[in-house]
């Protein structure tokens, strides 16, 4: 046993008596008065032939003085496993308290994360738009220049942005665009494919006004090409969509009444 555990082993008083303090130094003195005192009794115990009895105190106060110190060692012992047990006691549930706080906390900051990130594809979706918008207007302006072919690739790339950010009005319309340049191209089929997607996505959405203007333009190229038929159907199925303050529905009940 080294000198630091034996000391941790010996009773508060005597440790205190080892400090190199004005306390330490008083008990020290006690004890050496004690100690003087206690020589002199056995001394004189043994000098008038008690001997016996010497021995025995000198055995009891090493058996007194052990069991103190075992005493000493086995309560501070005690006292370090409960203190432990405490500290154990108090981290759990201090790492309870942390975890829930830490849960409570989060949701406030995923919210806010969500919202970010929410108004980051927003902000995404209409810079992308406003690209397509550009496009789409810069495929109109090369289709009444005279250039379709450059004109519907314009709109197929503005397709592809459209259908990227999912929006569906506006995949409607792009393919109107696209449609009108194809059939001044002159490819015919191609054109009548586009008109029809674009239909059929304005009917899902509910959207009968863009319908309607998509059915005009189906007819009007079923005109030019002669199919008569085709025509005043689509013409008639656009007037029953359009609204009629509008200047399309003007413009379709003119076309009908001239293919009637």
């Amino acid at each position: 046993m080294d000198t630091n555990t034996l000391r941790e082993n010996l009773p508060a008083n005597a440790r205190e008596a080892l400090e190199p303090s004005p306390r330490g130094a008083q008990l020290r003195r006690r004890a050496v008065a004690f100690a003087g005192f206690g020589l002199l009794v056995l001394g004189f115990l043994y000098a008038v032939g008690l001997g016996r009895l010497v021995v025995f105190f000198l055995l009891a106060a090493a058996a007194g003085a052990i069991a103190l110190v075992v005493k000493a060692s086995i309560g501070r012992r005690k006292r370090r496993v409960a203190r432990g047990e405490q500290t154990a006691r108090s981290a759990k549930s201090a790492d309870n308290v942390l975890k829930g706080v830490g849960v409570a906390a989060r949701r406030p900051l995923e919210g806010i994360r969500k919202r970010r990130e929410v108004a980051g594809e927003r902000a995404s979706a209409k810079r992308q738009l406003e690209q397509a918008g550009r496009l789409n207007g810069r495929g109109i302006e090369l289709r009444r220049q005279g250039d379709p072919a450059a004109a519907a690739e314009a709109h197929r790339a503005a397709l592809g942005i459209v259908r990227s950010v999912g929006d569906r009005g506006t995949e409607a319309m792009t393919l109107n665009n696209l449609g009108l340049a194809l059939g001044h191209a002159g490819d015919e089929q191609a054109a009548i494919d586009q008109f029809d997607e674009a239909a059929t996505i304005l009917r899902e959405i509910d959207d009968e006004h863009h319908e309607g203007q998509v059915l005009a333009n189906l007819g009007l190229l079923h005109g030019r090409s002669g199919r008569h038929e085709q025509a005043v159907y689509c013409l008639e199925e656009a007037l029953g969509k359009l609204n009629r303050d509008s200047r399309a529905f003007q413009h379709v009940e003119e076309q009908l009444r001239r293919a009637s």
